[in-house]
């Protein structure tokens, strides 16, 4: 959907992102210090990548992003090198679940959030969808006809292919 629509918001699916889940999936939380990076694309076409380090070592819990920024109007780069603050939840049947806590300082104050994704969401830093006023491409569409399509016996989904 994108911008396009009623709202100019930018959402959360044209960011990158990174999750807490993808880094807990590809075992950056089993212990002490991990490298790794990660890749964006689109249609096939790669759109940007990041390194990474994560911390879990008791009292210095952290991810360290390192990054090119390059300014779309001046084709200015900037290498960016900072670290985000980790947190951690017991869970009820054991183990942890891991959060960032947000970087970004919006009007002077540090957001300090803990969230489970980070976007780049038209800044040069990692911060969360409040920080960045991201709304999702679900909450874009109109959901107007809903009931009637509901009525018609088909999805909302349906009737978008259907009326292409």
């Amino acid at each position: 959907m994108g911008r396009w629509s009623y709202s100019s918001r930018w959402t959360v699916e044209e960011c990158k992102t990174i999750t807490t889940k993808f880094l807990n999936e590809h075992k950056y939380f089993e212990g002490g210090v991990r490298w790794g990076g990660m890749n964006w694309s689109r249609n096939g076409e790669k759109t940007g990548s990041i390194g990474f380090v994560v911390s879990t070592v008791e009292g210095d819990e952290y991810i360290r992003f390192q990054y090119t920024q390059t300014d779309r109007n001046t084709e200015e780069k900037t290498e960016l090198d900072y670290k985000a603050r980790l947190d951690w939840t017991p869970c009820h049947f054991g183990g942890r679940r891991w959060w960032f806590i947000c970087p970004l300082v919006v009007n002077g104050r540090v957001c300090g959030r803990r969230v489970g994704s980070l976007h780049l969401g038209g800044g040069k830093y990692f911060g969360c969808r409040h920080c960045y006023n991201l709304t999702y491409e679900s909450s874009k569409e109109s959901h107007r006809f809903d009931r009637v399509f509901r009525d018609m016996g088909i999805t909302a989904k349906q009737a978008k292919e259907l009326f292409k």
